[in-house]
């Protein structure tokens, strides 16, 4: 009588016919999980409940943006150095030259500069105000109301190091190439600190940039005012004039305003960043509970030597050892 291979009895004695250790079954580890899915189910629930608590725990981001521009020249510059030969090396080594008033990337280095919010916090005395909002025990510690200052026994600290605190911390933008534009935003908990830090970002930015584009268009005509009394030839005295008239020009164009802005300072509420809560903490204790089950089950099914039961027995010892302790 033939028997059917699928009836075939596995021979402890034959080898091949036992499972192999080290082999993975796949519906072992996904009969665990479904055979615990209310328990991964619940786990997934609190973790979106505690998400959404933390979101409300954490509040609304005030958020207050504006986008500028750079302030284009209404003409364009008739001469350039290539113009002047080998003068024009000679006059680009010694002039702070720029084809235009303002760049996109200047206003982009001057917004990453710890210098500049240093200038900023020190202008406007904004460092009571930054400690108020962020660090309110220190500021109900150190600073006297009664006089308006700080006490004897507050250390000043470092200004480079607020004004890169102050970058970092609140200030967000977003540079467009393609439309020529930055996106600046001040992003915190407190309203009124949002629109005060904004309102100074905004004021201060203009009469930084009209400072160093006034100042560098000053120092340029004075320069070329001086090689002009030396230069004879008439071609090169009309070439000269015209980077005179450029750098006049450039001085004009700031005088009255730095940069173009597009969009004016408009403050809302974000929750966008809170809304990631319940799905981060609801798919974190998803993501746990099935590592834990799977685990539990590979710990189950696994045949294990005697140096195994040995190692699990001494984690077991110190786990409970460490409880009583």
């Amino acid at each position: 009588m033939e028997s059917h291979p699928s009836l075939t009895i596995p021979n402890p004695q034959n080898p091949e016919t036992l499972k192999n250790p080290d082999e993975i079954n796949l519906l072992e580890y996904i009969y665990a999980l479904v055979r615990h899915k209310k328990l991964i189910a619940g786990l997934t629930l609190l973790g979106l409940v505690l998400g959404f608590i933390a979101a409300l725990i954490k509040g609304p981001t005030w958020v207050a943006e504006a986008m500028i521009a750079p302030k284009e020249r209404e003409s364009q510059k008739a001469t350039s150095l290539a113009d002047l030969g080998a003068l024009g090396g000679i006059v680009a080594s010694q002039l702070n030259f720029d084809q235009g008033s303002v760049s996109l990337n200047m206003m982009d280095m001057i917004l990453d500069s710890r210098d500049f919010g240093a200038k900023l916090i020190e202008k406007y005395s904004l460092l009571p105000v930054i400690y108020r909002y962020q660090w309110p025990k220190a500021y109900k510690k150190y600073w006297d109301q009664s006089r308006n200052t700080w006490k004897p026994k507050f250390v000043q600290p470092e200004p480079l190091a607020m004004g890169g605190f102050i970058q970092t911390k609140y200030l967000k933008k977003t540079k467009d190439t393609r439309k020529n534009v930055i996106i600046l935003s001040i992003r915190s908990k407190d309203s009124a600190f949002t629109s005060i830090l904004a309102a100074k970002y905004m004021e201060y930015l203009s009469e930084y940039i009209k400072t160093k584009v006034q100042t560098e268009a000053m120092e340029n005509v004075a320069y070329l005012d001086s090689q002009l009394v030396r230069i004879a030839d008439p071609l090169l005295r009309t070439k000269i004039l015209g980077l005179l008239a450029n750098e006049i020009e450039k001085e004009m164009v700031v005088s009255r305003e730095a940069f173009k802005v597009t969009d004016p300072l408009y403050r809302h509420k974000n929750f966008k960043e809170k809304k990631l809560f319940p799905f981060v903490f609801g798919f974190g204790l998803f993501f746990l509970s099935c590592l834990c089950f799977i685990f539990i089950q590979a710990m189950a099914s696994s045949e294990k030597t005697d140096e195994d039961r040995r190692l699990i027995e001494k984690i077991k010892h110190e786990v409970f050892l460490g409880r009583k302790r």
